[in-house]
């Protein structure tokens, strides 16, 4: 699985996911999606649909992928003297795990987890085609899943694309930009879980 490692104030690694299991994944989500329970009451955003899909992800031809890109992660961390240790699988625990179907004009604002004390994820399933009516092209963020810097000035900007998938602190704070759609019907389906080391 190809990676990429980002020290920005804090270690923000992304990773490539296959295709196939992307695809696993949607469809999993569609067929279960009308039964699944919303996680909006506890998240940030201005978002309709945000369901809690933990028990499907689990059973998952993604969930392997999952689990090596966290130890992936978890060894640059030491690299970088970030920890001290290397927790292996059985002491990672995924406590949250929810997707998000964003449709035109909704958003997540700056926010951090406070139910995690550990680290976040955000993995992109489905990127729609965006309008880009912008006069400046440095001004189009429409979409994008920025990072603050630990300043609370700074920001970098990650493009979405499928198969996406950044691991990085819990406390770090993120953000997704709102945007307009070619097409009204498409969504900018993501999903995020919260994973910590148990005790």
């Amino acid at each position: 699985m190809k990676s990429q490692t980002t020290v920005y104030g804090r270690i923000v690694k992304k990773y490539e996911i296959p295709m196939d299991q992307i695809d696993d994944l949607n469809e999993r989500y569609e067929k279960a999606k009308s039964s699944l329970e919303s996680m909006g009451h506890r998240l940030a955003g201005r978002i309709t649909s945000e369901l809690s899909i933990l028990p499907i992800v689990k059973d998952s031809k993604i969930f392997p992928s999952f689990v090596a890109a966290i130890q992936d992660y978890f060894t640059s961390c030491l690299q970088f003297k970030v920890i001290d240790w290397l927790p292996n699988q059985e002491q990672v625990e995924i406590i949250s795990c929810w997707i998000n179907d964003m449709k035109e004009g909704e958003y997540n604002p700056p926010h951090i987890h406070h139910d995690a004390t550990g680290w976040s994820t955000v993995l992109f399933l489905k990127i729609p085609e965006y309008i880009n009516d912008a006069k400046h092209d440095q001004k189009f963020r429409d979409g994008k899943l920025g990072f603050i810097g630990v300043d609370g000035v700074s920001s970098k900007w990650a493009e979405p694309k499928v198969g996406d998938f950044y691991i990085f602190r819990a406390n770090h704070m993120h953000c997704v930009m709102p945007f307009k759609l070619k097409n009204k019907n498409d969504v900018r389906r993501s999903l995020s879980f919260n994973f910590i080391e148990k005790i």
